[in-house]
């Protein structure tokens, strides 16, 4: 498999906070994110799971009334 990089257009970087910098690697061994101004990288499988937990922690329940 080619390795393709692939720029996102609009996003901020969450450690500079550059705009049109990020882009996303598409390697044999997965994802990842990196951006051209900083040492920002970060593996796709670690955004999901921190997805996961952010969406855990936003839930709560509601109550119904009859």
């Amino acid at each position: 498999m080619a390795i393709r990089k692939r720029f996102i257009a609009g996003a901020i970087c969450p450690q500079c906070g550059a705009e049109d910098t990020t882009y996303v690697l598409v390697t044999a061994d997965g994802q990842s994110r990196h951006c051209n101004q900083c040492s920002f990288n970060q593996n796709m499988s670690d955004l999901s799971l921190a997805s996961e937990v952010e969406l855990a922690s936003d839930w709560q329940p509601i109550k119904l009334t009859d």
